[in-house]
């Protein structure tokens, strides 16, 4: 029993002795990267970014060294380069087959990404056809490149035979030329297709390539054995630990720093992302932290806010289109048209978050997943804030990728009842029959209830766009007369009440469409008034009949809604926009001159950026990349005279306006 428990202490001495080294490189990697990301911080953030970093790192980084020193043992390196190995100890062989593997790399992607276009030009996409011809398009591509290696490396390794005679290729040096030329390569890629891929953020890249070299140093350090190191890797042991214990400690007892982190630490906040359940963390601040504050005596009515993709204003009736939508044209009637409301920018993933937030879209924090905004947890949405002043709050949505369980965007969040349904009609009935049976219930608390349609978004509805102007123009009306119909469906559920009791009805758009207007057939293009000139339409009690011909941002969404509740609207660094209500109701008489919305594109990874754009009043100025373009909005509504020579003065106002904008984008919406 001794002789086998002996034994079996030394094999685990050993498994430890050769686990340590992979252990050790996963712990230094972990500190490296968490001091690069959490530099310049407080201790505490340090700490914990460090420990949600180590938490991935050391298991993920133990197990990948692991792997690769055993396939490393078992392939035996020099039992297969014995036989490349020719007189003088060069390996000019293994240079051949390397360059060749490299070209064959390079010319495998070239064949099939030129075979599968050819495919799809002569096919037009048609599944069936490229799902059963893209395979053999793979396998003939390799087959070939597999029978033309031997000739080729032959080839190869006349020149690289010449080049050993002069230099000796040893594997060392072979190894070391060839992620010289993998990185360079990688680098001009980069340079290249940078503009095609789009604005990347790179700083994670940059991050997790320090990490590998820190691993690669830990390693060739630890088979020195010197002393130093020894008492070196136990420390960074003992770091990398009591900074997991701080990254627990923030996880449970300081949800907010979990968040900042989230936000600011990019690779950190992978992690975070990826190992924990972001809403969860989220959940653990309480309410009352944005609980509105109720004015006195103010009515809490029901509110009902639909959101349309990609409506721009001219095309509808309150602003002078021909579209057929007879209810948004009726609500105008009897309540607030906005004449010059305009969004916060041309794209839904910067809008829709910014109008609920009520931050204008350079300071909204966030990171992009697929076609939408993942918003900083710190953020705080309208629904949140009227949950926690005691409304009840519902959603119905379109669609997955922006209010989905998947994409995890946080754009749901204070929504107590969400629906999701890509059919804008299916989605306005279950809208409809959801209020009529919450109408049964007993209860008394007020509803919010934002509803976002999709339909002018696809105006083609899958046919091809028309070439004439007049019938592009009626295509795309039919849409949104669809989207009318819909709306009528969901308001409908409240025919039955008393005037004094049905909701306020808030209509809107997050952004417009160009339609051929400045060479541009759809939006995400630029910042003119047929991308980002919208409806805005509010009627319901205690809302006047009147048109405001001041100008209004879209960013004033949240601080209004929350106004016409009945509460304080918020304001602070953490809100940009301001209550509009006083204009909705009358309290205020608008003015011509007067108002300010800003517009911005964000760069991100499909959008280029560099087009900012300010309102003030009836003047408006664009920046396209230091390009300027003033216009007035309401001479001019289709900005075709470009006022920037004649009009200095107007032109350095808003010039300045513009750049306090832009400036105003680096200051954290959160309160430190």
């Amino acid at each position: 029993m001794d002789y086998t428990g002996e034994r079996m202490a030394s094999r685990l001495r050993a498994i430890v002795r050769w686990l340590a080294p992979s252990v050790v490189a996963a712990c230094v990697a972990s500190v490296v990267v968490g001091v690069i990301e959490g530099w310049g911080s407080s201790v505490v953030v340090l700490a914990a970014t460090t420990g949600f970093l180590a938490l991935a790192g050391v298991p993920l980084v133990t197990v990948l060294s692991c792997a690769i020193r055993a396939l490393w043992r078992w392939w035996q390196p020099a039992v297969v380069l014995g036989p490349l190995t020719e007189a003088g100890g060069g390996t000019p062989l293994l240079a051949a087959w390397l360059v060749y593997l490299l070209l064959a790399t390079g010319a495998f992607a070239a064949l099939v990404f030129r075979a599968t276009w050819q495919l799809g030009a002569r096919t037009r996409f048609v599944a069936l056809d490229v799902s059963f011809v893209e395979p053999l398009i793979w396998v003939g591509s390799a087959l070939l490149l597999f029978v033309l290696s031997r000739p080729c490396v032959r080839a190869i390794a006349i020149v690289t035979r010449r080049i050993d005679r002069r230099w000796a290729l040893r594997p060392r040096r072979i190894a070391a030329t060839m992620i010289a030329i993998v990185l360079a390569l990688a680098i001009a890629a980069w340079f290249v297709l940078g503009a095609e891929l789009g604005p990347i953020d790179g700083r994670p890249l940059v991050v997790v390539a320090i990490g590998v070299v820190a691993v690669l140093a830990s390693h060739a350090l630890s088979r020195r054995a010197w002393p130093i190191w020894r008492w070196c890797s136990r420390v960074m042991v003992v770091v990398a630990v009591a900074a997991i214990a701080t990254a627990g400690f923030a996880l449970r007892a300081r949800p907010g720093l979990t968040l900042a982190i989230w936000g600011d630490r990019p690779v950190a906040g992978l992690v975070i992302d990826h190992v924990f359940n972001l809403d969860a963390i989220r959940d653990q601040i309480s309410l009352a932290s944005f609980r509105p504050a109720p004015r006195p005596q103010a009515p809490h009515p029901d509110i009902i806010l639909i959101t349309i993709d990609t409506v721009r204003a001219d095309h509808t009736p309150p602003y002078g289109g021909t579209a057929d939508m007879p209810f948004l044209e009726h609500l105008a009637k009897r309540g607030t048209v906005f004449d010059w409301a305009f969004s916060p920018s041309n794209v839904t993933r910067r809008s829709i978050p910014s109008m609920v937030i009520g931050v204008q879209p350079n300071r909204v924090r966030g990171r992009v997943v697929g076609w939408a905004l993942r918003v900083d947890p710190r953020h705080v949405l309208v629904a949140e804030r009227l949950r926690a002043g005691g409304y009840d709050t519902a959603g119905f949505m379109c669609c997955e990728g922006f209010w989905g369980p998947e994409a995890r965007t946080g754009l749901q969040r204070g929504l107590d009842h969400l629906e999701i349904e890509r059919n804008g009609a299916k989605l306005a009935l279950e809208a409809k029959a959801w209020l009529e049976a919450r109408d049964r219930m007993p209860t008394r608390r007020p509803l919010f209830l934002w509803m976002h349609l999709l339909e002018p978004h696809n105006w083609t509805n899958g046919h091809s766009e028309p070439v004439d102007p007049a019938a592009k123009n009626r295509m795309y009306d039919q849409s949104l007369a669809a989207c009318d119909r819909m709306v009528a469906d969901v308001v409908g559920a409240f025919h039955d009440r008393p005037v004094d009791q049905r909701p306020i009805v808030i209509i809107t758009a997050d952004h417009g469409e160009a339609l051929g207007d400045h060479g541009q057939p759809s939006h995400s293009t630029d910042l003119y008034n047929s991308q980002i000139h919208v409806p805005f339409v509010i009627a319901g009690p205690g809302v006047a009949t009147a048109r405001i011909d001041e100008t209004v941002s879209l960013n004033d969404l949240t601080p209004s809604i929350v106004d016409l509740a009945g509460f304080a609207p918020p304001h602070g660094a953490d809100i940009d926009g301001r209550s509009i209500a006083d204009l909705a109701t009358g309290r205020r008489p608008s003015d011509p001159e007067a108002g300010i919305a800003f517009a911005v594109m964000v760069r991100d990874r499909s959008n280029p950026g560099g087009v900012t754009a300010v309102v003030d009043g009836r003047w408006k100025l664009i920046d396209t990349n230091g390009k300027l373009e003033l216009f007035d909005t309401r001479a001019d509504s289709a900005e075709v005279h470009d006022r920037a020579d004649d009009q200095p003065a107007i032109l350095a106002k808003l010039t300045a306006l513009l750049y306090d904008h832009r400036r105003s984008g680096d200051d954290s919406p959160f309160v430190e």
